[in-house]
């Protein structure tokens, strides 16, 4: 029974963590509400559901800065092939993350994950730069960031054995 309460405790307080900060309710309003499912899931599964789900989001984004390739010289042209790779090389590690996670290799999921948290914040840096500034990919790139900040809270505070940081 106490383990029952405590579950259900710590998955409340999830829930709670994820509507209070505002980066993270827009998240919950475009993800978790259409998808009742999603509450049937165990951390693990929820993970994995975000890791594809991100997986989707990054193809788009690739597909999305592609139609800039053409359109741009110089400096934004730079930005956009570093994009391009950048989204190229977060698919990769993403794929590398489910097979982590299947393994329960959480120190190898932090480090894929991260991996795509930081391609993102650096893919953003280049597309700040170009004139006009593309918006609504870096509003896509924020948003696949915001999946893995949410990923590695999972891992930290629900998946690991040994909690560093919660």
């Amino acid at each position: 029974m106490a383990a029952y309460i405590k579950k259900n405790f710590l998955l409340a307080l999830m829930v709670l963590f994820l509507l209070v900060v505002s980066s993270y309710a827009r998240f919950n309003m475009m993800i978790l509400n259409p998808t009742p499912e999603i509450t049937k899931l165990d951390f693990s599964g929820l993970v994995k559901f975000l890791i594809n789900y991100q997986t989707r989001n990054t193809s788009d984004a690739l597909k999305q800065i592609k139609m800039y390739e053409g359109n741009t010289t110089g400096e934004d042209l730079k930005a956009v092939k570093l994009c391009e790779e950048l989204y190229d090389d977060s698919l990769f590690h993403n794929e590398r993350a489910l097979k982590v996670l299947a393994t329960k290799d959480y120190d190898s999921l932090n480090i894929e994950v991260g991996f795509t948290l930081a391609y993102m914040d650096t893919c953003n840096d280049g597309l700040s730069k170009m004139k006009p500034v593309p918006q609504v990919v870096i509003t896509k790139n924020s948003d696949i960031s915001s999946m893995s900040s949410i990923v590695l809270v999972i891992l930290e505070c629900f998946l690991r054995k040994v909690k560093i940081r919660c």
